[in-house]
């Protein structure tokens, strides 16, 4: 690592603000090889997260702490600072206010946990915003937590629809109630959403849980090309997840936000006062796109493509990637290459899904050797289900970060943006139907953000902005 590096490095950390309490480093815990034959019907996203790169250079006696400041003021872009992020994308794992994190009620008189225990209600809404509920008469809460009323106009579901859910001549989840195996409710988008409330909030409390750690030493070379304003081509490729399912804007119903990947992309616009330009694939099952380009500056341009397509396991990811990925990155290089399978890997070994998708990222690396990597591990499934949908997904994560250390060894810069850890995290206070957009294996809105999040805190850090 050159002196450079190593002093846009010491500025970074300079920046550290109190954005965020606590962070938890990703752990690379033993995984013996699972031996279950591999099944194809759930999605996933697969993490990665690489050890920092030790230094190789030292700065020189004369660099004295007036040089660093320097090399900081001048190669620190004074718009990364987390006031330039919207909403969306303020940390819910630091601060005093969560925004519109989403509940769900199946009965009137029902009590539910947030994130945080509550100290005050700033607003509780439908899934849209349109619909505003009074505290006192449609909730109140009690111990921190929320109760809907029995006379609440918040709409429910009841535990009957529930938990007695028509079977699907190809689709059903199963968990057991009252000692039985049946049927439970799901919905693609707004069939589940719309018995889901957004609640905004303020709370006393510290996150205590699972926070993906920042490696902003390995992508330090990317950062800088952000820093100085040069083009960037950012690239996604994975499954279902990925493709944008089930977020609102790519379901098209209201309140139509975007995915993961078009929520990270635009952040890092925001941040660094970009305009992102967004490339039709027009390949089979790639997800829409936003129709005009995004503008938060004219440094430069963010050039997005994504070609994901629903259903797919790492291993259609491996033989379509001639097809899916080699011609993109041939027109337009690449930067920054996420690649995000694992969910529809369910019955595969951590290790083999792992190996797989590395064999992906040796291609990115043979058409642009400068290109720098990332793994999304994947969310976890609903843990309840009894049918096959929670299979291996959760041994991937730390064969991911094995992965990705051995790129770092090979001065390849590579890191698990940990989803898997960050869901099994939330899970500690949350029903899986409270943030999930089908009951099964997809993200709503509100966790599409924390997708989002997760990777930004990975790539940059939230600590590391003014």
């Amino acid at each position: 690592m050159n002196i450079k590096r190593i002093l846009i490095l010491l500025g970074t950390l300079l920046l550290a603000g109190a954005v965020m309490v606590a962070f938890a480093a990703c752990t690379t815990p033993e995984t013996p090889e699972e031996t279950t034959p591999e099944v194809t019907d759930a999605p996933t996203e697969a993490p990665t997260e690489a050890p920092t790169e030790e230094p190789t250079e030292a700065p020189t006696e004369e660099a004295t702490t007036e040089e660093i400041t320097t090399e900081e003021e001048t190669h620190m872009d004074p718009q990364a600072e987390l006031s330039k992020l919207n909403d969306l994308m303020q940390p819910i794992f630091a601060g005093n206010t969560v925004k519109n994190e989403t509940v769900m009620f199946l009965d009137k008189g029902d009590v539910r946990s947030l994130l945080y225990p509550i100290k005050s209600v700033t607003s509780v809404t439908n899934y849209d915003g349109t619909v505003t509920y009074e505290e006192g008469k449609d909730y109140v809460i009690e111990d921190g937590k929320i109760k809907i009323t029995e006379n609440s106009s918040i709409p429910v579901i009841t535990r009957a629809k529930y938990y007695n859910y028509p079977a699907h001549p190809q689709i059903n989840i199963t968990a057991s109630y009252e000692g039985k195996n049946v049927n439970i409710y799901w919905g693609e988008g707004k069939p589940m959403t719309d018995y889901q409330m957004n609640v905004t909030y303020t709370h006393e409390s510290a996150w205590e849980g699972f926070v993906s750690e920042s490696k902003a030493d390995v992508y330090a070379d990317f950062i800088t090309k952000l820093i100085n304003g040069e083009d960037v081509t950012i690239f996604f490729y994975g499954d279902s997840i990925t493709h944008g399912a089930s977020a609102s804007f790519i379901d098209n119903y209201s309140p139509y936000q975007y995915s993961y990947s078009l929520l990270f992309t635009e952040a890092l616009a925001d941040l660094y006062g970009y305009t992102v330009k967004y490339v039709k694939t027009n390949m089979t099952g790639a997800p829409i796109i936003p129709a005009e380009d995004y503008v938060a500056g004219d440094r430069g341009t963010i050039t997005y493509i994504n070609p994901s397509v629903g259903g797919w396991t790492s291993q259609n990811g491996k033989q379509n990637f001639d097809t899916y990925v080699k011609p993109f990155v041939e027109e337009y290089g690449c930067d920054l290459f996420l690649i995000a399978y694992g969910m529809n890997d369910a019955g595969s070994a951590a290790r083999t899904v792992a190996k797989t998708m590395k064999y992906v990222l040796d291609g990115v690396r043979e058409l642009d050797s400068d290109c720098a990597l990332m793994f999304v591990s994947t969310m976890v499934p609903n843990p309840n289900a009894t049918n096959g949908w929670y299979g291996l997904q959760d041994k991937q994560e730390p064969e991911l970060i094995k992965t990705a250390e051995d790129y770092v060894e090979d001065g390849i810069p590579c890191a698990v943006a940990c989803v898997t850890s960050t869901s099994k995290a939330i899970l500690e206070h949350k029903e899986f139907q409270d943030y999930s957009g089908n009951n099964i294996n997809h993200p709503n809105d509100f966790f599409c953000r924390v997708y989002a999040q997760t990777i930004l805190q990975t790539l940059i850090g939230y600590e590391n902005m003014k």
